[in-house]
């Protein structure tokens, strides 16, 4: 009976391994960072420009012949637009992919044997979309391997207990195991980079265990952790309010923070102190970094100062592109392509049917002229209305304003809409959450202390947010910090000042700055955005702990 209670965290890992075979599904999982915004009108614009889009033909550039790639399969002809650039088309019947394969293949064996295409240059927005897509996978899998390797090792660093450490390392594969098959099964559409947050989020449950290891109850009788309580469930109930914000990415990574967060915490709570673990080890020159210096009436002070003059001043960035994998190359040959050959403004026509859709294409033609052959417009159906594109000249554009069949926003108008469409209730969101967080921590704590420790990280993020355009990550970073910050707040004011406190604080932050900081290293904005706004917010409280004055009773 004991070596089965000893062993039943890894029963649960067998339950979760199970679990996510059979239920989680990898097709899935997406890489197109519209896919964490809400399907709003503007999107189903951009969906449809997508479907729509010249898929079949690829730009390329070089001095070199392009003989070589007139035998390439798939390829139905090459034609000349201007001196050293070519229009590539692809055979329709095919997958953009199986073509990409087969060209670079033949670009890296030409460049190697024979010192060809040495200055060559390419781009088509499906090229762009592969290449992101590898990149975004290759990013997100360094990511979270050298992420899980260094917490492993921090793991047992702080804890110098390999059984516990093993344990502590079981429970937080099994929780995001139970997270990622969860999210799957709940909705249709999951981004790759909303998994690497629910990673790192999931990662801010070790501090369940951490306190209840350094206050010595996995070595005596079940005991109730009243603290590590509170935190949870204010925590839980911050993740939860998110739940309902209609945007995809929120409540994606809300939901996987809910499960791994109740995961752990039944298992750091409960299971834990039946399975026992040896005495906690503390390090004893621990004490030695506490140094209080500073007054919690003028950090406070300080903080609404900064606040206050910070966020009127900060500047929203309303370009979702950034938010990607920057491929600096194909950007680079994109812009090329664009000085060289200009670039049509290209508006969408939508009516009841085919023949009424061409009617008004022709209505359009008598107006202005068109820069594509009406006659070769690709034709669409989504659901029960019919769409097409044209080029057109942006100064004609003008003159199209007014026909109710005619969307003439470009991409990047339509991806600006979606985005401050965005911003204002998430700024309300943002705000309600903060105001039921700090009402919950007074009633819990009643003590200015506490406060301090949700209020001083934001004004420092604000400080961050003056020096960077602030995008829509950062706010989604702000709800994190808010609804953790919490718990710091609490175990502060309720556990007092001695070194079980100080270690399972400091060492909770470590791991926490960790599991997000490495994310600052990312090429993908929206994950840098993110893990520099929390680790910047979780480093301002360590430095809280370490030097504010705090008027509370100490502890042993």
């Amino acid at each position: 009976m004991n070596n089965i209670i000893k062993f039943s965290n890894f029963c649960i890992l067998g339950i979760s391994l199970l679990f996510f075979y059979f239920y989680f599904n990898s097709s899935k999982l997406s890489t197109n960072i519209l896919d964490l915004f809400p399907k709003v009108e503007q999107r189903e614009i951009l969906d449809i420009y997508s479907e729509l889009a010249d898929s079949n033909q690829i730009l390329i550039y070089t001095k070199d012949s392009i003989d070589i790639l007139k035998t390439l399969p798939y390829v139905n002809n090459i034609f000349n637009l201007k001196d050293n650039i070519y229009a590539i088309n692809i055979d329709k019947s095919i997958k953009i992919e199986d073509f990409y394969d087969n060209f670079k293949s033949h670009i890296d064996i030409e460049k190697k044997n024979k010192n060809k295409f040495n200055d060559l240059k390419y781009f088509s927005n499906e090229l762009l979309m592969i290449e992101n897509k590898i990149a975004i996978f290759n990013d997100v899998n360094l990511i979270m391997v050298i992420s899980i390797i260094f917490l492993v090792i921090l793991y047992i660093f702080i804890l110098r207990i390999p059984f516990l450490s093993l344990n502590t390392l079981v429970t937080i594969i099994s929780a995001n195991l139970f997270g990622i098959t969860i999210l799957t099964l709940v909705y249709d559409n999951v981004n790759v980079m909303a998994l690497n947050f629910g990673v790192a989020i999931g990662n801010l449950a070790i501090d369940y265990m951490l306190h209840h290891h350094f206050f010595r109850l996995y070595t005596t009788h079940f005991r109730f952790n009243k603290s590590v309580f509170y935190g949870f469930i204010t925590t839980f109930i911050g993740f939860f309010i998110c739940l309902f914000i209609p945007f995809p990415l929120l409540s994606q990574l809300s939901l996987y923070a809910m499960v791994c967060l109740i995961v752990s915490y039944l298992s750091f709570g409960f299971i834990y102190q039946k399975i026992r673990f040896k005495k906690p080890i503390f390090y004893k020159n621990i004490r030695k970094l506490r140094k209080p210096k500073i007054n919690n009436r003028m950090i406070i002070i300080i903080s609404v100062i900064i606040l206050a003059i910070s966020l009127p001043n900060l500047k929203l960035d309303y370009n979702l592109e950034k938010l990607d994998y920057e491929n600096k190359e194909r950007l680079s040959d994109r812009d090329f392509f664009l000085k060289e050959l200009g670039e049509d403004s290209t508006i969408l026509l939508h009516a009841n049917t085919k023949m009424e859709l061409q009617n008004k294409i022709n209505q359009v033609a008598d107006i202005i002229v068109l820069k594509s052959n009406p006659k070769e417009a690709n034709i669409i159906q989504r659901e029960n209305r019919f769409y097409t594109k044209l080029n057109v000249d942006s100064n004609d554009l003008e003159k199209l304003k007014n026909l109710d069949f005619v969307d003439t926003r470009s991409v990047k108008e339509l991806n600006d809409e979606i985005t401050s469409g965005i911003y204002k209730p998430m700024i309300i969101v943002l705000s309600i959450v903060i105001i039921i967080m700090i009402s919950i921590v007074l009633i819990v704590t009643r003590s200015l202390v506490s406060f301090s420790y949700m209020i001083a990280p934001l004004s420092i993020i604000s400080l961050y947010f003056l020096v960077s355009q602030v995008n829509i990550m950062h706010l989604f970073s702000l709800l994190i910090i808010v609804v953790s910050s919490v718990d710091y707040g609490i175990y502060v004011e309720k556990e007092g000042e001695n070194i079980k406190t100080l270690h399972a604080i400091i060492f909770s932050a470590l791991t926490t700055i960790a599991g997000f900081g490495f994310l600052s290293f990312s090429n993908i904005l929206a994950l840098k955005s993110f893990g520099l706004t929390i680790a910047i917010g979780v480093i301002s409280i360590l430095v809280l702990l370490l030097f504010q004055r705090r008027y509370i009773k100490k502890g042993v």
